[in-house]
């Protein structure tokens, strides 16, 4: 599967043309974890989102204390750190690899000069997590 065909499969990408997706694909880079490798670690300053292309992880607050509670498991063809393309805020949750798992990973500040190119994938991205705000306010009422 091609780089482009894997970034079609995030959500914050949905409805992006093939050109704007292209377009982004030099910028991504791919990484190995080995199981029990640490990812991202709660608390942390995030740099950027990763693309589970094989593999699980597992998503834990609290890691390494008596609190530590799995609050998500996530397998190939989900996202985590979508956040951090965005802004400079601290991850909530640490995420480990479960088995061996290899990831596609954009850097906040190459997808964001990416966006001063094509602000049209910056517009697209609004709408999208617009839309996704939306209904997450909506799950909140019911």
């Amino acid at each position: 599967m091609s780089t482009t065909d894997e970034l079609r499969r995030i959500w914050l990408f949905e409805g992006l043309t093939e050109d704007q997706l292209n377009s982004l694909s030099p910028f991504t880079y791919r990484k190995k974890f080995g199981p029990g490798e640490l990812i991202v670690e709660e608390g942390h300053t995030g740099n950027g989102l990763y693309l589970i292309v094989s593999g699980n992880v597992e998503a834990v607050k609290g890691l390494g204390t008596e609190q530590q509670q799995t609050v998500n498991k996530l397998g190939a063809g989900e996202v985590f750190g979508e956040m951090a393309l965005l802004g400079e805020w601290p991850r909530t949750a640490s995420v480990r690899a479960v088995d061996h798992v290899e990831c596609l990973g954009i850097d906040r500040w190459v997808f964001l000069a990416q966006l001063e190119r094509q602000p049209k994938v910056g517009i697209r991205m609004l709408h999208i997590l617009a839309q996704k705000l939306r209904d997450s306010d909506a799950r909140l009422v019911e």
